[in-house]
């Protein structure tokens, strides 16, 4: 990581071991033959060394140290400790602030959260009530769900540590129930995925019973992920293995059910081994075949031609770069592997957002941003749908114009609508024309989604007008235009001509969502927009 990170450097002169050693009036000279032992792995990585690199390289503070326990994660998935931390104990003192800072409604940072939750982790024996622990997760996550870049990874990180204490199991398992069990909210996978952190036998039970009677296609997906997660660690009994064996392959086979699920359902099916698994991409829907058995017997859901197409673009871009050519750089071939070709969808996360913070994440966004329009003149939905779970992480601000045009035309399908609002709103796109622009388009057809909405009725197009609402106001939301989304909403009508309401009903709860965010779980842009109040309440400039 840190060698990757010091040939990547702004600055042609710290590029080379030699001027690195230099320290750039940052840090204290050192023989250049020290560099080549902090790298080769020939003495010992500290969290001291790894904050050298990131003050020499100019890099955020915490932008290597996070990457880092990304790549922990993988291997050790419940820890409640950073990786790497400083040599000194944790101050009582500042934990006791943060603590207070954390149950307050002041705003946080991702570095706030960091040395909270490493804090915590480093005192097993930490006095926290019930309540405060449930506090501290939930707010958490909703900040994690608003969060871009590295705020988003320190958090990310951050709440993984809160769920893999000793003392916040049951409250995990509490949270991701109460979150699958309601038909209305918007936050489904960032609950359902805490279970993921914590070895409480008891989340494994809740997500069975979503897997056998979720409450809609959302839920679903997002609890099949997680059981996905565990499957492949090893902790579920053989028992419930099978259970979930039968489960998943119910709602693969069900037509009914979104492209989504299904992908769910196939990746469940890969990791649990099945003896004569070949034999049951058979009995799935025509729709479902083509991409499912690619999961269930190859491990991704792009065809053959179509993943080797995007990995030489990646390979090419990164090969033009400098420093980005070696073939035999293990870590870096690990990671692209897992990004570009994983069909689990917490293992392809997990390294897509180490990509988003290294230098590489550059290049992967761009490749497949070409994918997604040669995928999307070709009418191919499957490889639209993956080339989105990759682009909701690394897309570029100079590729926006196919995904804001996916998102606001309505012959794109609801479900891949949803998909391509992640990505739109996931881009930190710089102010100007253009973003005001595309700003504009956004709202304007969101503006006709809802004043369609009274003529709306039956499970599917209430689904469909939940997929395209919430990626439009996605988008908006998290640009910090509540402005725009403030008018949306005053324009849903009452009721529609039969008297029914169902599809108003659904705008106005999915748009006050956004709307009602406390201000400390506000995105930063609707901070830097002045919409909103700071962190100690006053109002900023606009």
């Amino acid at each position: 990581m840190i060698r990757n990170a010091r040939a990547h450097a702004t600055d042609p002169a710290l590029r080379s071991a030699a001027g690195f050693a230099e320290g750039a009036g940052r840090a204290a000279p050192v023989h250049r033959a020290q560099v080549g032992r902090w790298e080769s792995g020939s003495v010992e990585v500290t969290h001291d060394l790894v904050r050298r690199y990131e003050s020499v390289l100019g890099l955020p503070e915490g932008q290597l140290l996070c990457a880092i326990d990304y790549f922990s994660r993988q291997e050790r998935r419940v820890r409640a400790t950073p990786t790497l931390h400083p040599a000194e104990p944790p101050d009582t003192a500042e934990t006791l602030a943060l603590m207070e800072l954390a149950l307050s409604s002041d705003r946080m940072t991702g570095h706030d959260w960091d040395r909270l939750s490493g804090n915590i982790g480093r005192t097993p024996g930490a006095l926290v009530r019930a309540g405060d622990w449930e506090h501290l997760i939930r707010r958490c996550v909703g900040e994690v769900s608003t969060s871009l870049h590295l705020e988003f990874a320190l958090r990310n990180e951050a709440v993984a540590r809160l769920c893999g204490h000793p003392r916040s199991g049951p409250v995990v398992a509490r949270l991701a129930d109460e979150a699958l069990s309601d038909p209305g909210a918007q936050l489904y996978a960032d609950f359902a995925g805490l279970v993921q952190y914590t070895d409480d036998p008891s989340c494994l039970s809740v997500l069975l019973k979503h897997l056998r009677d979720p409450v809609n296609d959302d839920a679903l997906r997002a609890a099949l992920i997680s059981v996905t997660t565990l499957l492949r660690s090893g902790s579920v009994p053989r028992e419930m293995a099978r259970e979930v064996a039968g489960l998943a392959l119910g709602h693969l086979r069900e037509p009914a059910r979104s492209f989504r699920v299904h992908r769910a359902a196939a990746t469940i099916v890969r990791a649990l081994d099945l003896p004569g698994r070949d034999r049951l991409v058979f009995g799935l829907t025509p729709a479902a075949r083509r991409f499912a058995a690619s999961i269930i017997l190859e491990g991704r859901a792009l065809d053959r031609e179509g993943h080797a197409s995007v990995s030489r673009q990646v390979r090419r871009a990164m090969a033009d770069d400098v420093a980005t050519s070696d073939p035999s750089d293990k870590v870096l071939n690990g990671l692209l592997a897992t990004a570009l070709g994983e069909t689990h969808e917490e293992s392809r996360s997990n390294a897509l957002a180490i990509l988003m913070i290294s230098p590489q994440g550059r290049f992967v966004g761009r490749a497949y941003a070409a994918e997604l329009a040669r995928a999307h003149g070709a009418g191919d939905r499957v490889a639209c749908h993956e080339c989105l779970s990759v682009l909701t992480w690394l897309i570029q601000p100079e590729d926006l114009s196919i995904p804001t045009e996916l998102l606001c035309t309505s012959r794109t399908e609801p479900e891949l609508a949803a998909a391509v609002g992640a990505a739109v709103g996931n881009c930190a796109e710089p102010a100007g024309p253009e973003r005001e622009t595309r700003e504009a388009r956004l709202h304007s057809a969101a503006l006709d989604l809802v004043q369609s909405v009274a003529s709306l009725s039956g499970e599917e197009g209430l689904a469909g007008l939940r997929n395209r609402l919430h990626g439009l106001a996605y988008a908006l939301g998290m640009r910090g235009r509540q402005d725009l989304l403030g008018h949306v909403l005053r324009a849903v009508p009452a009721r529609g001509p039969g008297g029914g309401t169902a599809g108003a009903d659904l705008a106005r709860t999915t748009l006050r969502w956004w709307l009602d965010l406390p201000v400390h779980l506000q995105p930063e842009a609707a901070l830097l927009r002045g919409t909103t109040r700071g962190r100690k309440g006053q109002r900023r400039p606009r």
